[in-house]
C-alpha cells in the first residue's frame, strides 16, 4: 500500500484485483519456463504498483492488512484465475521475520524487493551434519569488527543456484548442540567466498544445491534479531510458514484435488469402488488443511501462537501431497511405467514428476519423523527422545488445539466440568449387567443446559445455538463417557423438527428422552419398504431390531411405509413392546422395537417425509461425528498420560519414538475429525456442499474413534486389555457409533459420488 493511503481506499480491492487479473488472462501465455519465470516477476511488481500484494501483511510493510475472510476470498480469487504463484516461496518465510524482528533500515531495503520478486530468496538452515537436527549446526561466524565472518556449509538449499540473498542460521556462540549462541543472518549469495554447486533431485532437475561459505564476510547490520536469538528468531519464520506464508496451497491443493477426480473420470476409473476410497480420502484431506489454516491465521491474528495447529498442519499437508500424486500415477494406468518427459506420458508427465517431486515434501523444513516429534514434545508435552527431559504441552491433550468462540470456550469449560463429576469408571462398569437404564441424575443435568434441545428453533421450545454449538456438548458428554441417550434423542428431535411434529419436539427439548426407530444398514438408515414397519390408517405394525436408545425413551419417532411412500410417525414408547437387547457399548441402551397395531400420529408423508429425513440425516451424521470425536480425543488424553507416567527400561514409554509417534498420529486424526466436523456444522443447510462435507466429516470422525481407541489400548499394553480399564469402553463406544449412521466405507463412497457428479458434466464439456 502506498504512503498516505487510507482504509478507505482499499476497500475496491476485490474490483481492482478482479480487473488486472482479467488483464492478464488476455495476454499471451510464455512458452519456456525462462519466459514464465520473467512473466511471474512482472505480475508480482504489477500488484505492489497497484497496492494489491501481500494480503495478510500490515500497510506498513507494504501489504494489505486484510481479515481473514478476506484473504481466503484473495487467495480463492487470484488461484481460481491461474495468475502467476510469487516465482520464490520461500521469501514469504523471510518477510515475517523481518516483519516481527527487522530494524526498520533491514525492512526498508529488503521487503519491497522480496515482495516484487527483484530479488530471489533461499533458507540457509541445514548442513550436512544438521537436517531436521538444527541444533547441531557447525556453520560458524565470528566478529570482526562491524561484521561477521562466515565459514561452513548449508545443504539442500532451494533455489540455492539462482538466489540473490540467503538467511541462515550460524553459530556465534560456543560449538555444540546447544540453540544457544545461534543468530540470524542475513547472507547476500554474491559475496566473495560462497561457491554454489547445484545437487540433481530425484524427478531429474536441480531445485536445490549445496553451499560453502569460505570467510564469507556479512556486515553486523544483516543480523535479525539479537547475537545469540537466532533460534526464537528461527522458530517465527518456521511458524509463519507453517501457519500464513502457505495459506494459498488449500486452494492449490482444492485445483489439484479435482484435477485428480476429472483425471479418474476421464481414464473411466470413477466407478472403481477403492479409487472413490482413495478420492473421498484426498477431499477429505484438502478440507483438513483448509480448517487448520483457517484456524492457524485466526491465532495469529489473534495475537496467539499458531504452533500447534500450525506444527499438525504441516504434517497433514506434506503426506496429503504424497497420497495425492500416488493416486493420480496410479490413475494414470501403464502410463506410470513412462518417463515425465516420455511423449506418451499422460497430461505431459506431471503426474509422475509430481509423485516424484513429493517425495521431498515429508523431509523438506523438517522430515515427517520430526514433526511427530515435534508434536509430540511440544504439543502434547511427552519426554523428550533425546532425554532432554519433558516440556510443557502446548494444549491440554484431548482438548481442542484452538477455540476461538467465547461461547464454545464456556460451555465446553462448564458442561465438561458437570459431566466429569458425575461420571465414574466403577458406575459405568457397573452398567455391564442392566441394558435398560441411563443415569437419570445427569440426563437432568443436561437438561439444564439446554439439551438436547440445544439447536432447536426457541419458538419450539429450544436454544436456537446452532449446530456447532450442539456438537461441543455433545463431544463434551462423549469425552467423559456419559451413560445417557443424548445422540439418539437429538437424533429422533431432528426428525421430529424436520417433520414438523411441534408436540414432540415440545417434549424432547423440555427433557423427554427419544428414539428414532428406523431399520439400519451399512449406509444407515433403511428405507426399503419391506423393511419398514406398515401403517394402516393410524395404527402401525412391524419390528425393527438394532433401535438405540429405545430401552430408555420416552417418545419414539418411526420411519414406516404406507403402501405409497415412506411415511414419518410418532407414539409414546409405552405404547410399543420393547425387548432389550444387550449392547456393545456399555455406556448406552439398545432394543427391538414391535408394534402390534398402534396408535401413532402422522409427522409427514411421501415427498416431505424424503424431505424431512433427508434435512435430519445430515444433523444425524454431525451429532454421531461429534459423540466420536470425543470418545477419539479421550482416547487420546490417556494413552498421552499414560506414556508420561509409565516406565520401562529407566525411561518413561512415552520417550521412545515408537510411543510418541504414534500419540502424534493419533492427535492427527482425532483433530483432523474434529476440524471437519466443525467445518461442517458452520455450513448453513441450503449449502451445496454440506451433504458432502457431513458424509466426509462423519467418516473421518468414525474411523478416527475406532483406530485412536485402539491405539489408546495398545499404548496401555497389558493394563489397557484388562476389564476394570476404561479402554476397552472408549473402543465399544466407537465401534458401535460405526453402524448408527453408516459405516465409514460407504459414507465415503456416497461422497465420491458426489465429487464425481460435480465434476463430471464440466469434464464432459471440457471433452467437448
Amino acid at each position: 500500500m502506498e504512503a498516505g493511503q487510507t482504509s478507505g481506499e482499499i476497500t475496491d480491492w476485490r474490483e481492482r484485483l478482479t480487473q488486472l487479473m482479467a488483464d492478464y488472462a488476455r495476454r499471451p501465455r510464455p512458452a519456456t519456463s525462462k519466459e514464465r519465470a520473467a512473466a511471474a516477476r512482472r505480475w508480482q511488481s504489477e500488484l505492489v504498483d497497484a497496492g494489491l500484494a501481500a494480503p495478510g501483511w500490515p500497510r506498513s510493510a507494504g501489504g494489505m492488512e486484510l481479515e481473514l475472510e478476506d484473504q481466503l476470498d484473495y487467495y480463492r480469487m487470484t488461484t481460481s484465475a491461474g495468475v502467476p504463484k510469487h516465482p520464490s516461496s520461500i521469501s514469504f518465510i523471510v518477510a515475517p521475520t523481518l516483519i516481527v524482528y527487522g530494524t526498520q533500515e533491514q525492512k526498508d531495503r529488503f521487503l519491497e524487493p522480496l515482495l516484487r520478486a527483484d530479488e530471489i530468496w533461499c533458507q540457509g538452515f541445514s548442513e550436512p551434519g544438521a537436517g531436521s537436527d538444527l541444533a547441531s549446526l557447525s556453520t560458524r561466524a565470528v566478529r570482526d569488527g562491524d561484521n561477521y565472518r562466515v565459514t561452513g556449509q548449508k545443504i539442500w538449499t532451494s533455489q540455492g543456484d539462482h538466489a540473490d540473498w540467503m538467511f541462515a542460521l550460524v553459530r556465534t556462540g560456543p560449538a555444540g548442540r546447544s540453540t544457544a549462541g545461534i543468530s540470524y543472518l542475513l547472507i547476500d549469495m554474491k559475496s566473495p567466498g560462497i561457491d554454489v554447486r547445484p545437487l540433481r533431485d530425484a524427478s531429474g532437475a536441480a531445485h536445490f544445491a549445496e553451499v560453502f561459505l569460505d570467510d564469507v564476510v556479512v556486515p553486523m547490520a544483516n543480523r535479525v534479531g539479537e547475537e545469540g536469538e537466532g533460534w526464537s528468531v528461527m522458530r517465527t519464520s518456521l511458524g509463519h510458514e507453517r501457519a500464513t506464508a502457505f495459506l494459498a496451497d488449500e486452494f492449490r491443493y482444492r485445483t489439484l484435488v479435482d484435477k485428480v477426480i476429472r483425471l479418474a473420470i476421464g481414464r473411466g476409473r470413477a466407478d472403481d469402488p477403492i479409487v472413490r476410497q482413495e478420492i473421498a480420502e484426498m477431499e477429505a484431506g484438502v478440507r483438513v488443511i483448509a480448517a487448520n489454516s483457517s484456524r492457524a491465521l485466526a491465532a495469529v491474528l489473534r495475537g496467539e501462537d499458531p504452533g500447534a495447529v500450525a506444527s499438525v498442519n504441516r504434517l497433514v499437508k506434506s503426506e496429503f501431497e504424497q497420497r495425492l500424486h500416488r493416486l493420480a500415477l496410479r490413475l494414470t494406468g501403464p502410463g506410470a511405467a513412462l518417463g515425465n518427459r516420455s511423449p506418451g506420458a499422460v497430461d505431459g508427465g506431471r503426474w509422475t514428476y509430481g509423485y516424484l517431486m513429493t517425495r521431498a515434501s515429508t523431509i523438506g523444513a523438517g522430515t515427517a519423523e520430526i514433526q511427530r516429534n515435534t508434536i509430540a514434545e511440544s504439543v502434547l508435552g511427552l519426554p523428550s527422545h533425546r532425554g532432554e527431559g519433558t516440556r510443557s504441552a502446548s494444549i491440554t491433550p484431548g482438548r481442542p488445539l484452538t477455540v476461538s468462540d467465547e461461547n464454545e470456550a464456556d460451555l465446553r469449560a462448564v458442561l465438561g466440568k458437570a459431566v466429569s463429576t458425575s461420571v465414574t469408571t466403577a458406575a459405568l462398569m457397573s452398567r455391564a449387567e442392566t441394558h435398560d437404564d441411563y443415569d437419570i441424575g445427569l440426563w437432568d443435568e443436561l437438561v439444564k443446559f439446554g439439551l438436547p434441545g440445544l439447536a432447536a428453533a426457541e419458538d419450539l421450545g429450544g436454544g436456537g445455538a446452532g449446530v456447532r454449538l450442539l456438537c461441543a456438548a455433545v463431544e463434551e458428554a462423549a469425552f467423559n463417557l456419559a451413560p445417557v441417550p443424548l445422540v439418539p434423542t437429538v437424533i429422533a428431535l431432528e426428525v421430529a423438527v424436520a417433520a414438523q411434529g411441534r408436540e414432540v419436539v415440545s417434549a424432547i427439548c423440555a427433557g423427554a428422552t427419544a428414539a428414532l426407530v428406523v431399520p439400519l444398514s451399512d449406509r444407515g438408515w433403511s428405507m426399503e419398504s419391506g423393511r419398514l414397519p406398515i401403517l394402516d390408517g393410524n395404527r402401525l405394525t412391524g419390528s425393527v431390531g438394532e433401535v438405540p436408545g429405545a430401552p430408555v425413551a420416552d417418545q419414539l419417532v418411526v420411519v414406516a411405509h404406507d403402501g405409497v411412500g415412506p411415511v414419518i410417525v410418532t407414539c409414546n414408547a409405552a405404547a410399543a413392546s420393547i425387548s432389550v437387547q444387550e449392547a456393545l457399548d456399555l455406556t448406552a441402551t439398545i432394543g427391538t422395537v414391535d408394534f402390534e397395531a398402534t396408535e401413532v400420529e402422522v409427522l409427514a408423508r411421501g415427498d416431505d417425509a424424503r424431505r424431512s429425513l433427508a434435512e435430519a440425516r445430515r444433523i444425524a451424521e454431525l451429532v454421531m461425528a461429534a459423540d466420536s470425536v470425543g470418545v477419539a480425543n479421550r482416547a487420546l488424553a490417556m494413552a498421552v498420560d499414560w506414556a508420561g507416567q509409565r516406565e520401562q527400561f529407566g525411561r518413561k514409554i512415552g520417550s521412545y519414538q515408537a510411543i510418541s509417534h504414534r500419540c502424534a498420529d493419533m492427535l492427527v486424526a482425532s483433530e483432523g475429525a474434529r476440524s471437519q466436523v466443525f467445518a461442517a456444522a458452520d455450513m448453513p443447510p441450503d449449502d451445496p456442499d454440506a451433504t458432502l462435507a457431513a458424509h466426509l466429516a462423519t467418516s473421518a470422525a468414525l474411523d478416527a474413534a475406532v483406530s485412536v481407541s485402539e491405539d489408546c489400548i495398545q499404548v496401555h499394553g497389558g493394563i489397557g486389555f484388562t476389564w476394570e480399564h476404561t479402554a476397552h469402553l472408549l473402543l465399544r463406544r466407537a465401534v458401535s457409533n460405526q453402524v448408527l449412521v453408516g459405516r465409514p466405507e460407504q459414507l465415503r463412497d456416497s461422497a465420491a459420488q458426489l465429487l464425481v457428479d460435480r465434476l463430471d458434466h464440466g469434464y464432459s464439456d471440457e471433452r467437448r
